[in-house]
């Protein structure tokens, strides 16, 4: 109770919400994997557990180390919005060719599914932005007996959104049943990923 009432604790949680809740590629693909009743478990613990190593990393100093170096910040930037756009691309490309509804049987595809959140996670600059030089930079900047508080409060906002983020979209299900609907959805993202591309690319 002691923690939910620190503000430190409570200013982390509400910048994380935030950042998580604006859609990103790990969202999108919690989402498909809700709305398809297929496995996303293994996937939301992996997007967690990416953004509390990258959140720790941040505020470890790393993110002030970036933010302290226009020239590495402007490559995150344009490195997100290329990401942003072949990730797009694909979705594009899934919508035109009527490849949209994903295939949640088998072993081969739940590997390929878990590898595709770990990178999504791990080597997404766009997710880096969000975690490591933002997040990371302000609670670095905090006195240090306050740092590990803030960083708590970031850790949890990510558990948070992408638990109710799984819960909202499993509930879904029943809407996509159609391979229409599924084409409309990637449309929908490739839209959304090309307009963070020329927002993060400003």
């Amino acid at each position: 109770m002691t923690l939910l009432l620190n503000t430190v604790f409570l200013e982390g949680l509400f910048l994380g919400m935030g950042l998580f809740a604006a859609p990103g590629p790990k969202d999108t693909l919690v989402i498909r994997q809700g709305v398809s009743a297929g496995p996303i478990w293994g996937v939301v613990g992996i997007c967690i557990l990416a953004d509390i190593v990258l959140i720790a990393l941040g505020v470890s100093g790393l993110g002030a180390l970036l933010g302290s170096r226009p020239g590495l910040v402007a490559m995150l930037r344009n490195g997100g919005a290329l990401y942003l756009v072949f990730f797009g691309g694909q979705r594009l490309l899934a919508c035109i060719r009527d490849q949209s509804s994903p295939d949640v049987s088998g072993n081969a595809a739940t590997h390929g599914l878990l590898r595709n959140a770990f990178m999504l996670g791990f080597a997404n600059p766009y997710a880096w932005l969000d975690t490591v030089v933002l997040i990371g930079s302000i609670g670095a900047a905090k006195p240090g007996d306050q740092q590990s508080y803030f960083s708590m409060g970031a850790m949890a906002a990510s558990l948070v959104w992408f638990v109710l983020l799984a819960l909202g979209c499993q509930r879904l299900a029943f809407l996509f049943k159609s391979r229409m609907v599924w084409r409309v959805l990637d449309a929908c993202v490739a839209i959304l990923m090309f307009y963070l591309a020329l927002t993060l690319a400003k």
